[in-house]
């Protein structure tokens, strides 16, 4: 089978990742497997694992170049299966592969689009397109969570072709023993000046609008106040950068806390695992997710965690985290003071209960056999 996954980026993110992870997948099950996406970072990675890449960049909402390009890619390399992802890929494949012999489109946006943090005009007309020209042409359009199917019900997209397929993770590489993980905190406390015994509450990923990062340091700041003895033993440790980053440093001088907050900018993927290790919390306060990919890394890592109480994070996190009110740096604030206030053994019981629960629901081997199921019964191979 030949698959050809589209895509308008190639910055580190969940979406380029799950491709990556689909790239890896597919490869070891013997497909051949294909890539458009800009130039960059992922897109090396892409290739690294396997793929045929080219570089190739969406301009314009509708950009007839790229569809007449992409029309003549998948002739001529008789692609069986096209992945889009998001917006601009899924509109401008799904007219590239009209009147083509490739077997079936499938399409995804990861957050549901009335869910983005935009424009509430923009994002009407970007949820009447999508619903529109999915229904139209899409063979199956994917929903990662019970909960995100039923928004893009309400979106408008026929429940006849919205398949559910989680996100998946290798477990295995968050397993770390005992003193390779008090190794890599002792390293990354060195790096950015964090005392060897200070508490540190963690946040790791894309510094942008919908992530609440804002929400976040408003937070800390509340329980910095509350806590009078060990003030300079508390840190908040900001893993990313991002469009926003500027502005959330400005946030952090605003509220005078400098000397317990690090922003580290751009990471390195390899150094995702000892930032990890170096949080005692981690807290997610994302104010729109389509899944939460880091929320279970950090669960399979035993780590306490803090997080949003979005509909789609108390499906996938179930009972092993604790919520807060999305939005509400005072309910966060509150919380991430009982969490300090915990023992080592009150926790314990918890966080090995969500390593087993992700590693029975969210395996990446499970992941990439439902893709592989759907892509073969797509074409028909499959009942």
């Amino acid at each position: 089978m030949k698959i050809l996954y589209v895509l308008n980026s190639s910055k580190f993110g969940g979406m380029e990742v799950h491709v990556l992870d689909l790239v890896k997948g597919m490869v070891k099950k013997g497909h051949e497997v294909f890539v458009w996406c800009p130039q960059g970072d992922m897109s090396d990675l892409y290739q690294k694992n396997g793929a045929v890449v080219s570089n190739e960049f969406i301009s314009k909402d509708f950009d007839f170049k790229y569809i007449a390009n992409l029309k003549k890619y998948v002739e001529e390399n008789n692609i069986d299966i096209v992945h889009s992802h998001e917006l601009k890929a899924v509109v401008n494949s799904l007219l590239a592969c009209r009147n083509t012999k490739v077997k079936a489109v499938v399409t995804h946006t990861h957050t549901p689009i009335s869910e983005w943090q935009i424009n509430s005009i923009k994002k009407f007309l970007n949820v009447k397109l999508y619903s529109y020209v999915v229904n139209k042409l899409s063979s199956a359009e994917i929903a990662l969570t019970e909960s995100k199917k039923k928004v893009k019900i309400k979106e408008g997209i026929n429940e006849k072709i919205l398949e559910v397929i989680p996100n998946g993770i290798d477990t295995s590489i968050f397993n770390i023993p005992a003193l390779h993980r008090f190794e890599f905190e002792k390293e990354i406390k060195r790096r950015h000046g964090i005392p060897e015994d200070a508490f540190v509450f963690g946040n790791l990923g894309r510094i942008t609008q919908e992530k609440g990062h804002e929400v976040l340091v408003r937070a800390f700041s509340k329980f910095l106040n509350s806590q009078l003895f060990r003030k300079e033993k508390m840190y908040l440790l900001i893993v990313g950068g991002g469009a926003l980053e500027d502005k959330i440093k400005n946030l952090v001088k605003e509220l005078e806390l400098d000397k317990n907050v690090v922003i580290t900018g751009r990471f390195d993927d390899e150094d995702k695992i000892k930032y990890l290790s170096t949080f005692d919390v981690f807290v997610f306060p994302t104010l729109a997710e389509g899944f939460g990919i880091v929320l279970i890394e950090a669960m399979s890592m035993g780590l306490p965690v803090i997080c949003s109480n979005l509909e789609v994070l108390k499906e996938v996190g179930e009972d092993y985290v604790k919520f807060f009110n999305v939005g509400d740096y005072e309910d966060l604030s509150d919380k991430m003071v009982d969490e300090y206030n915990k023992t080592g053994s009150e926790n314990k019981n918890l966080v090995e209960g969500a390593r087993e629960f992700v590693e029975n629901n969210y395996s990446l081997e499970s992941f990439v056999d439902k893709y592989d199921y759907l892509y073969l019964k797509l074409m028909g191979d499959k009942k």
